[in-house]
């Protein structure tokens, strides 16, 4: 992996979208002329993900909505990323993925139609498939993202019982954790037959949730454990 500028550090390990727009910012004008097309994809990424926009909201999770069709062109080249909008279209689509995997009913035809929109979505276009550097853009920028959707389930009303009244315990959460990320990439990518198409995304998936858990060797590996199977097709 190529070595990280200290901004970019930073910038990848914030979860926050203002924040992260002030470390790329400031990394934007250290650079200046020297850009090179791996910054200008990563401010294009930071620009569909987070711009204003995109202020559909989350409505495109149960349907596609023109929003959401849409925004995949919304982050044209800029040499310096826009200040973001409210909403994360990379935390959308993991709600999206995750949802199909737990509710995609009968037609598996048009779930793997779904799944590969999310995926051009986040994509934006074909630069990491002709680029390496850019194909390692995106794997950091979706590692935030998953980075950010666990920051989600340390909330309360993760993982509620009993018609939303009762309350899981932490274990209860972290185990709905360890299966949810499962589900939405592995356990999504095996069941659509998109091992190819997923394997940036469930390598991300795989990488910060082992970066979330002590001794952990692999998302798969703490699935099994906890007692998580494949779900028939």
């Amino acid at each position: 992996m190529t070595e990280l500028h200290p901004l970019l550090i930073s910038y990848y390990d914030e979860i926050d979208p203002p924040k992260r727009y002030a470390y790329l910012k400031e990394y934007a004008e250290a650079v200046g002329s020297g850009m090179t097309p791996a910054d200008a994809y990563r401010i294009a990424l930071f620009n569909a993900r987070h711009s204003a926009s995109n202020a559909a909201g989350l409505f495109g999770i149960f349907g596609k909505s023109k929003a959401r069709g849409n925004n995949a062109g919304s982050g044209n080249d800029s040499s310096v990323p826009n200040p973001p909008g409210e909403l994360d279209v990379f935390l959308r689509e993991i709600l999206v993925m995750l949802t199909i995997y737990k509710n995609g009913g009968p037609f598996p035809k048009r779930n793997r139609k779904d799944v590969l929109s999310s995926l051009d979505t986040l994509r934006l276009d074909e630069r990491p498939a002709r680029d390496k550097e850019c194909e390692e853009v995106l794997y950091l920028e979706t590692r935030n993202a998953i980075k950010r959707y666990f920051f989600t389930c340390q909330d309360y009303s993760y993982g509620r019982k009993l018609l939303g009244l009762g309350i899981a315990k932490p274990e209860e959460r972290e185990r709905l954790r360890c299966f949810d990320t499962w589900g939405f990439s592995l356990g999504l990518a095996r069941f659509l037959d998109l091992t190819e198409e997923m394997e940036l995304f469930c390598r991300a998936a795989n990488d910060e949730y082992c970066a979330s858990v002590d001794g952990v060797e692999s998302l798969e590996s703490a699935y099994k454990k906890l007692g998580g199977t494949e779900k028939k097709r």
